[in-house]
């Protein structure tokens, strides 16, 4: 294999391990969004109701279900380390392709 191949394989995986990351961070930044938002509108419900004299309903639909909660949690939280761990790994193989493909002789050149 020639050694300027070397830092083609090193370019793509960089930008495939990047692109990795962004899309973990994107889904952790429209998570957190929908989670504000969401708890935002369970304020209003509740500020409206005392407002208008009716019942406040508990909100805390966690001390119920607390065991089911947690293993949907955990679970989540293994498939993004893991979606985290690759995107960093395939970022650090790409330095390393092109620390290759650009060290002068190397290897053969074309």
């Amino acid at each position: 294999m020639c050694q300027s191949w070397y830092a083609v394989i090193g370019q793509t995986l960089d930008i495939i391990g990047f692109l990795t990351i962004v899309f973990e961070w994107y889904h952790q930044y429209k998570r957190d969004h929908e989670k504000r938002i969401g708890e935002l509108q369970k304020a209003y419900e509740r500020n409206s109701a005392e407002i208008l004299g009716e019942p406040v309903p508990d909100q805390d639909e966690d001390r119920m279900m607390w065991r089911e909660f947690q293993k949907l949690f955990l679970k989540e939280w293994r498939w993004r380390r893991k979606v985290f761990f690759i995107g960093a790994s395939l970022v650090i193989f790409g330095f390393i392709f092109q620390v290759l493909g650009n060290w002068p002789h190397l290897f053969r050149s074309c």
